[in-house]
């Protein structure tokens, strides 16, 4: 079975708007993860403390992953909506190389598994 792509990003919530940003995600569009099927996704985890919201992205490929998500409008109408909750993130009119703030990974530990 071929290895996946991790992708990590931050984004920044309004403290005020915190409990909607979380609300928001109970409903997320059926368009939005079809997208993301799409995109050879494989799983898509979001974790939220105070006002940081860590999204964890794993697919098939990455390149594979945004062209199946950039210029989908149902996606960035989804990506403006929760946008209302940020500070800073994904902006869904951004260049495409720019739109989602993707982390460098620095370090990784993985035990022998002797």
């Amino acid at each position: 079975m071929p290895e996946t792509e991790r992708a990590v990003y931050v984004q920044r919530l309004d403290p005020d708007q915190r409990e909607a940003y979380v609300e928001a995600h109970d409903d997320v569009p059926d368009a939005v993860t079809d997208a993301m099927e799409r995109g050879g996704v494989e799983e898509f985890e979001l974790y939220v403390r105070d006002d940081v919201a860590v999204c964890i992205l794993e697919c098939d490929d990455l390149d594979a992953y945004l062209d199946a998500v950039d210029g989908d409008e149902e996606v960035a109408d989804w990506e403006r909506y929760t946008g209302q909750f940020k500070q800073s993130g994904v902006d869904a009119d951004a260049d495409p190389e720019s739109g989602i703030p993707f982390m460098d990974r620095i370090w990784r530990f993985e035990p022998d598994g002797e």
